[in-house]
């Protein structure tokens, strides 16, 4: 079970310091039981004056969809797949199908645009292992560590497999990075829904027991370096909480996937929530963009807070 304390704990220094693309036949649409029309008038707002797309969805405590706007609706993961793939390596790891401190020799082929960890460790006489790896993956979202990681679990086809272990029909990954990040109108390829990520994410980093090495994912969250106009600015203040974000070239797409859990008074326990908010192909100004988003996690903590003790 995870523990809002170890978190706390995990994070250490890191806590202070337009086009709608239609489900596929094939899809059977999730049911939302709990809705909130207030709520969803307001995110309609936000998403009008953005100009794109908006995805959301907010997890129950039980992993249940407390709240979901476009819930079942098809984005381009970008970046935020990195988060689920560090679970999977790590799995691996555990289960002794990978070796996660087996040194690798980088070289300047391994190099894709935007790789800050990956280029230093050339630098400082490239080595490096696959738990470092998708550690810049999660903090940094080297792009270059993550396609490490991704071939050393068999490319994107296996990463998709494991979502498939994990009861997830819809998530997909079909490329690797830049490639991924596309996002081209009507393909399928690297997408999920709001719904699906977030009960993914519920699933790989709640209920599933099988990593031992779940507070390490959790500091790698809080120490995220990306994203701290998104999500992380609208939990409330002294929330507990950690996110992993994705953006496409050009403002194709805006993404972030956060683990908090409701803190107030009167309520302090252990029942974190995912939320995830994508936003596609928005014409707004990348900071305003930001700025909704973090708007929207602020509408979704009201509900968690609101609907604690259910």
């Amino acid at each position: 079970m995870l523990d809002r304390r170890n978190f706390i704990r995990a994070m250490g220094l890191a806590a202070a310091a337009t086009v709608s693309l239609p489900l596929r036949a094939a899809e059977k649409p999730t049911v939302f039981k709990y809705q909130d029309s207030a709520a969803r008038r307001a995110i309609e707002a936000l998403e009008k004056s953005t100009g794109g797309r908006l995805g959301v969805a907010l997890t129950r405590k039980n992993g249940e969809i407390d709240f979901a706007y476009r819930g079942d609706e098809r984005f381009a993961m970008c970046s935020t797949f990195k988060l689920p793939l560090a679970w999977a390596v790590l799995e691996a790891g555990q289960k002794g199908l990978l070796d996660l401190k087996a040194p690798i020799a980088l070289t300047e082929n391994d190099l894709v645009p935007y790789a800050p960890f990956v280029e230093e460790r050339l630098r400082d006489g490239g080595e490096t292992n696959l738990h470092e790896l998708i550690e810049a993956a999660v903090i940094t979202s080297d792009n270059a560590a993550a396609n490490l990681a991704l071939e050393a679990i068999g490319g994107p086809e296996a990463l998709t497999r494991y979502f498939r272990s994990q009861g997830d029909t819809i998530t997909r990954l079909d490329r690797i990075e830049p490639d991924l990040n596309e996002n081209r109108i009507g393909d399928v390829r690297d997408t999920t829904s709001p719904a699906a990520f977030s009960q993914l994410i519920h699933e790989i980093m709640i209920k599933n027991p099988c990593c031992s090495s779940k507070t390490i994912v959790y500091e790698w969250m809080a120490r995220s370096q990306t994203g701290l106009a998104r999500i992380r600015l609208g939990i409330p203040y002294g929330w507990p909480v950690g996110n992993k974000t994705g953006t496409a070239p050009d403002g194709l797409a805006y993404n972030d996937v956060a683990i908090f859990w409701p803190s107030f008074a009167g309520y302090d326990g252990d029942d974190p929530r995912i939320l995830s908010i994508f936003m596609d192909r928005p014409t707004a100004p990348a900071a305003e963009v930001e700025r909704r988003i973090a708007e929207v996690a602020k509408i979704a903590a009201w509900i968690a807070a609101r609907k604690y003790d259910t």
